[in-house]
């Protein structure tokens, strides 16, 4: 009798639990391929959804999901399937975003400090480096995307600046190794649903942000002038066009025709030869240099793997119609690959490439960072 009784009881209180886990799953994810997700969202991000299930052996399971593989989200749908002969108020995902306090805006900031590495060949001015140094870095990203709207876009800051001594000893003097600030820009519109395809604009820019004299010091100690300083150079991309987004971690934008402002604000440092080739009137080197870049390929990868590997990467490759790719062109690249330490400190590595296919001979120049990184996302 005890023994039915409770065998009865354990099995209409399994009955009861699963019921009450099914509950939970109030949710249905839609997917493109025609299959559907009964869960419980948990959290919606711009690139995925983050929710739990209920598998066969009864145990609850958490699991993401691309936006991109999902067609559309029913929120409260068992809910409202329980009341019959009444109007409701379907709510799409953007309004529970909203409630939920969930921005279309994402902030990152990253800041690195430490004693890092710093490798570069083909300087355009100053000697290569390859030394230990003293290196910080500062990553900003603002990015805006938001269900159901086709604007979004991706803006994003990243300075370098490292310093290193000439020399051992006591009358030795600080060098730059490196100071480069670099954004990047990506304006699109969705010209479909699933946003794979866009028209866009993408805008590049560089410079320096210290006045560095001969030597890479920051003293005119050679008494040869200045050879670099904020806005001389700088140089600005422009690349409006076609962008096809197969997934959340790759970009490809073919722009038909884009465009390469460069120029330097003192004559000084342009007079020194290093960064522009042609004269004026005056016969200076002149100050401002305008190219018409031709077709240009960007490519761009986000990633993240396990949450404790992130990978940003950045190629740009423009080469006028009339001329083959490597006798007329510009190569820009900017990779960025972060390995999680512990909550919130990564350790980074950086790699800027460039490169002039109209220098004869073609020397790319490379420079390299690797350095500890603190990184949060608001």
């Amino acid at each position: 009798m005890n023994k039915r009784f409770f065998a009865g009881f354990f099995c209409t209180a399994s009955m009861l639990l699963l019921a009450g886990n099914l509950w939970a799953q109030k949710d249905l994810l839609l997917k493109k391929d025609s299959s559907e997700i009964r869960c419980k969202i948990l959290k919606v991000t711009g690139l995925e959804y983050q929710f739990a299930f209920i598998d066969t052996s009864n145990k609850v399971i958490q699991a993401t999901i691309l936006r991109n593989l999902v067609d559309s989200v029913i929120y409260n749908k068992y809910n409202s399937d329980l009341v019959a002969n009444k109007l409701f108020n379907k709510k799409t995902p953007n309004h529970i975003a909203e409630e939920r306090g969930e921005s279309p805006y994402q902030f990152v900031v990253g800041v690195g400090l430490n004693i890092g590495n710093i490798l570069e060949f083909n300087s355009a001015s100053g000697p290569d480096k390859k030394s230990f140094s003293a290196t910080s870095a500062i990553d900003l990203g603002l990015n805006y995307y938001k269900e159901g709207n086709r604007f979004a876009m991706t803006n994003e800051m990243h300075w370098t600046f490292a310093v290193q001594k000439s020399g051992l000893s006591g009358g030795s003097h600080i060098q730059r190794a490196s100071d480069d600030l670099t954004t990047l820009h990506d304006f699109s519109y969705s010209v479909n649903k699933s946003n794979q395809w866009n028209i866009n604009l993408i805008v590049k820019t560089n410079t320096s942000i210290f006045t560095v004299f001969a030597g890479d010091f920051f003293k005119d100690y050679n008494s040869m002038g200045k050879i670099q300083g904020f806005l001389s150079p700088y140089e600005v991309t422009l690349s409006p066009g076609i962008k096809y987004q197969p997934n959340n971690y790759f970009r490809f934008s073919i722009s038909p025709y884009s465009i390469n402002l460069y120029g330097l604000r003192s004559q000084q440092i342009a007079n020194t030869g290093f960064y522009t080739t042609t004269f004026d009137t005056n016969n200076n080197y002149d100050l401002f240099v305008f190219k018409q870049l031709g077709a240009e390929l960007n490519i761009w990868y986000d990633r993240k793997i396990k949450k404790w590997l992130e990978m940003q990467y950045r190629l740009g490759v423009s080469s006028d119609y009339f001329d083959k790719i490597a006798k007329n062109g510009l190569m820009n690249g900017l990779f960025i690959t972060k390995v999680k330490l512990i909550k919130n400190v990564y350790l980074t590595h950086r790699a800027i490439l460039k490169g002039d296919f109209t220098s004869k001979p073609f020397k790319p120049y490379y420079q390299q960072t690797i350095l500890l990184s603190f990184v949060k996302t608001f």
